[in-house]
């Protein structure tokens, strides 16, 4: 499966042939020499660094980062340059994989706080609930950033615009159905209600479909979350409509599964495409390998890492940071989708 570039693998991999550019044969004696210093003064200069990491006056800070579910690539990728970032500081990642469960999420949050984190995450899975949590993590002088869903008490909420993204997955879906079945279409959403922002997301999605191919019918509306469920679910509504022509969702996770169910049941084609959100890794492929799973879209998928170790970095020194920083939203077809492969 192609995966999306990573940053640290770059630098990685850029060192590793630096050093394999060293392994040219010496011309004499004086050069093999220089080569050998060279060899022991490496590890002294790695200790150095690693020393000054160590003196540096985050060294030793904890951050705490608490997901819903870490298996995401998505998240997963997000967590790897978190540590990146990081790692070179002397600050210690703590990671907490809340397996969609609310109150698991909040021992772990209790657990970063009586492990001395500086700074907690939170992708809340229960945003009331969490708030609570949160406001205790602040009295005790814990800074506290919101990942995606908001919550009443935090520092920072580092949101995405659901309209936005609820907009740019109608879209995509409005000028498909457009230019290729001429405005009419048989359309599936899938929603999650369970979760204000979804709601928003997924009102997005359906108005502009309303406004942008009106002769499009939305012939079911589905509530899931996950890959099991968007399969099962697409199942029922394909035996209940089997001349269905699009899928519409507020996540790739669901929409993966609703492909699959729609492939299984013989329905790849130029006439039936398939759009979500949140570009996952298996969206990737399937969008670069010209299947019917035609789009999805990228919330700083690329970036997010990267702009919560800042955010969090600024709330530990001390230093200016805005309280609600929001998600850019990048619609993500085959037109551009080499941009997302290594």
């Amino acid at each position: 499966m192609k995966k999306r570039i990573i940053g640290v693998v770059m630098a990685l991999t850029m060192a590793a042939c630096l050093f394999a550019g060293c392994g040219s044969a010496p011309a004499a004696a004086p050069q093999a020499a220089a080569t050998e210093e060279k060899k022991e003064e490496a590890p002294a200069e790695a200790a150095e660094e690693k020393a000054e990491a160590a003196d540096s006056e985050l060294a030793g800070k904890k951050v705490g980062l608490s997901f819903m579910d870490t298996s995401d690539p998505v998240i997963a990728e997000l967590i790897t340059r978190v540590r990146a970032a990081f790692d070179p500081q002397g600050i210690e990642v703590l990671v907490s994989d809340a397996g969609g469960d609310s109150s698991a999420q909040i021992d772990a949050v209790e657990n970063f706080m009586n492990s001395g984190c500086s700074v907690i995450v939170i992708q809340a899975i229960d945003a009331t609930a969490m708030s609570e949590e949160a406001k205790k993590a602040m009295d005790q002088g814990i800074k506290v950033v919101a990942y995606g869903i908001g919550i009443d008490n935090c520092d920072v909420w580092y949101k995405n615009d659901n309209t936005k993204t609820g907009t740019a997955i109608g879209e995509m879906a409005a000028d498909w159905i457009n230019s290729q079945l001429g405005g009419k279409a048989k359309v599936e959403v899938i929603g999650f209600p369970m979760v204000d922002v979804l709601i928003e997301r997924a009102d997005a999605i359906k108005n502009v479909l309303k406004e942008q191919c009106p002769e499009a019918e939305i012939v079911a509306e589905i509530s899931a979350i996950d890959s099991e469920s968007g399969y099962s679910q697409t199942e029922t509504v394909l035996a209940a409509n089997p001349d269905l022509n699009c899928i519409v969702s507020i996540s790739d996770g669901p929409a993966v599964g609703a492909y699959e169910a729609a492939k299984a049941a013989g329905m790849e084609g130029e006439n039936f495409a398939v759009f979500g959100s949140d570009l996952s890794n298996v969206a990737v492929e399937y969008i670069n390998d010209d299947t019917s799973y035609k789009g999805s879209t990228d919330c700083d998928i690329k970036v997010g890492g990267d702009r919560i170790a800042e955010i969090a970095l600024n709330l530990m020194k001390g230093e200016a940071q805005d309280e609600v920083v929001v998600m850019n939203v990048t619609k993500v077809t085959k037109d551009n989708i080499a941009d997302y492969l290594e």
